[in-house]
C-alpha cells in the first residue's frame, strides 16, 4: 500500500503529539514531587490512560500509512502489553506490593509504549518497505 506524500504529515504530527504527551508525563508527573505522594491506583491509573492515549494517536497516524501487517503487529504489541500493565497493577494495587524487578520490567514496558521511538521505528520500518518495492 503505497500512499501519497501528503500523507506522510499525518505521520508526523502523530510523531510531534507522542513526542510532546512523553515530555509533558515526564516534566509534570513523574519529576514532580506531588505526583509521588498520590496514593497508587491513581498514579496507575495516570501510565494506563497515557499509554491508551498514545496508542489512539499512534493508530490514527498510521493506520492509512502503513501496511496492514505492520498496523496489525503495532495493535497486538500494544494489546499484550497494556493487558500486562494492567494485571500487574491490580495485582499491586488489590493484593499486595509487587517486587522491585518487577515494578522496573513493567516501567520499561511502559517507556516503550510511550515513547515516541516505537512510533518512529513503525513508520520508518514501513518507509524502508515502500521504497524497496519502489
Amino acid at each position: 500500500m503505497i500512499q501519497p506524500p501528503k500523507r506522510k504529515w499525518g505521520i508526523i504530527r502523530g510523531g510531534i503529539m507522542i513526542a510532546v504527551l512523553y515530555s509533558l508525563y515526564y516534566i509534570f508527573l513523574i519529576d514532580s514531587t506531588f505526583y509521588w505522594a498520590l496514593p497508587r491506583g491513581v498514579r496507575h491509573a495516570n501510565k494506563i490512560f497515557l499509554v491508551v492515549i498514545v496508542y489512539v494517536i499512534g493508530t490514527y497516524a498510521l493506520k492509512n500509512y502503513v501496511y496492514n501487517w505492520l498496523m496489525f503487529i503495532w495493535h497486538t504489541i500494544h494489546v499484550v502489553v497494556i493487558g500486562l500493565l494492567i494485571i500487574i497493577g491490580v495485582y499491586d494495587l488489590f493484593f499486595k506490593t509487587v517486587t522491585t524487578e518487577l515494578k522496573n520490567l513493567s516501567q520499561t514496558f511502559l517507556e516503550i509504549l510511550i515513547s515516541p521511538l516505537f512510533f518512529v521505528a513503525v513508520a520508518i520500518l514501513n518507509n524502508r518497505l515502500i521504497k524497496r518495492e519502489l
